[in-house]
């Protein structure tokens, strides 16, 4: 898997650009260029970083077709629509998730 296209394909996804991204996860536009040009491989660090500004996992990131290892077809569906939310949707979302569950569980 080539690192950076798999890049490219989520900020297409999550309709962002590297500036953005840049911005995001602190790590410099110049940096993202020295991977393109293979100058400069990515620590597990930067992955992670890269990783919780698309709201994915690592193993999310280098799984083949966006697949989510080891989830039920659920919770697969329940990501699909996760990962196409911007962060402030997902701060709702997990803000109604949090109340539904008080909710049942008093």
């Amino acid at each position: 898997m080539n690192v950076m296209e798999r890049i490219d394909e989520l900020c297409k996804q999550h309709n962002i650009s590297k500036y953005r991204l840049s911005q995001i996860t602190g790590i410099a536009q110049s940096a993202f260029s020295k991977m393109a040009r293979q100058q400069s491989s990515l620590s597990l660090e930067t992955i992670q970083r890269i990783c919780d500004a698309f709201g994915i996992s690592v193993a999310q990131f280098f799984s083949n077709d966006g697949e989510y290892p080891d989830l039920t077809d659920e919770q697969k569906k329940l990501l699909d629509c996760w990962a196409l939310l911007d962060q402030k949707k997902r701060d709702y979302a997990l803000l109604m998730i949090e109340k539904l569950i008080t909710l049942t569980n008093p």
